[in-house]
């Protein structure tokens, strides 16, 4: 089969690896879809810091069993099914006191172990969530980004907080995190970014969008006389919308930061403690975040996020279209074909 592999730094191939067989609670996924966000882009430039070369990419993904080995659910071949990805030791702290998604030495598929990003997967049958019939593969391999967001939103609490809530970002997971917001009871959301076609594609959810910057600033200024959005979530991870967060929040509001930085920055310590704002940190979800991301995904239309897909032999190419930015959201792997 197939696979797209990490071979060195800024080296991604497509190469033809062997299946193998599955073993007990184990099953063999045929791949439709497979997504990629900046995580995966550290990894094929090098400097992710746990990925070791040579590695099959791809923790995001929708496929149907074509086989499987397994006494403890009712899968079957033929269910159409996304994964939990997320490796956890089972024993530090976080781990024995039931929050294993934040585990101090969390692991990864598609980053610490091979992923999806092939025409099959062999992966436990522990892993993996059953899809509704019906959905469409591209759907469901923005389930796990969409996790994030559902995790994300989750963290601010905000059925008692839904006045005005800024999103920064318009990328995946700001436009999902956006959706979940206003599913979730959001009376105002309001949602920048420095590109265009991101502010535009977040115009067409039905979603306030602006230039990032001074321009969501006076918006949000304009709609609260001066005191701020009541929740900000930075799903960007940039030293710019690091410095914005905080000067966009109402005294005594919170920050979800979702965003993940590459290296640390510098936050404005003095409006934490002046505005006695919260900021709290969101790291990917837990198994029933992926539960509530699937019974949401169709109502949000999520599909309008998919703009782009490549097959598994053009994967470089879908990762160079995805950095050069503009008119792109989110960019998906067809291993096996053109689905819908």
């Amino acid at each position: 089969m197939l696979a797209a592999r990490y071979l060195g730094p800024n080296r991604l191939e497509p190469v033809d690896v062997a299946i193998g067989p599955i073993g007990e609670e184990e099953a063999l996924i045929r791949i439709h879809a497979c997504g990629f966000c900046g995580s995966d882009l550290g990894v094929v430039a090098g400097i992710h810091p746990r990925a070791k070369a040579p590695l099959t990419l791809g923790h995001e993904f929708s496929g149907t069993i074509e086989k499987i080995r397994t006494r403890t659910t009712n899968l079957k071949p033929g269910d159409l099914v996304t994964a939990y990805p997320l490796i956890s030791c089972g024993h530090c702290y976080v781990c024995r006191t039931g929050d294993p998604h934040a585990c101090r030495t969390l692991r990864l598929y598609g980053f610490d172990e091979d992923g999806a990003m092939a025409q099959y997967v062999r992966l436990p049958v522990s892993s993996l969530f059953r899809l509704p019939a019906g959905m469409s593969p591209l759907v469901g391999a923005v389930i796990e980004p969409l996790a994030v967001a559902v995790h994300g939103v989750s963290c601010a609490e905000i059925e008692s907080e839904a006045r005005v809530v800024a999103v920064i970002g318009a990328g995946p997971i700001g436009l999902l995190t956006a959706l979940v917001a206003r599913a979730r009871g959001a009376r105002r959301v309001v949602i920048s970014d420095i590109l265009p076609s991101r502010i535009q594609l977040a115009k067409q959810f039905g979603l306030e969008a602006v230039n990032a910057g001074a321009e969501i600033k006076d918006l949000v200024d304009s709609e609260t006389s001066g005191d701020g959005a009541d929740l900000v979530f930075e799903c960007v991870g940039a030293p710019d919308s690091i410095r914005e967060m905080t000067g966009l929040v109402r005294s005594r509001g919170k920050i979800v930061n979702l965003g993940v930085c590459k290296k640390p920055v510098k936050v404005d310590m003095q409006a934490v403690n002046f505005k006695e704002i919260t900021v709290v940190g969101s790291r990917v979800y837990r198994r029933n975040d992926f539960e509530q991301a699937i019974e949401l995904a169709d109502s949000l239309g999520i599909r309008k996020i998919v703009t782009h897909t490549f097959p598994l032999t053009e994967v470089k190419a879908a990762f160079d279209r995805f950095q050069q930015g503009n008119e792109v959201c989110k960019v998906l792997i067809l291993p096996n074909g053109i689905v819908e």
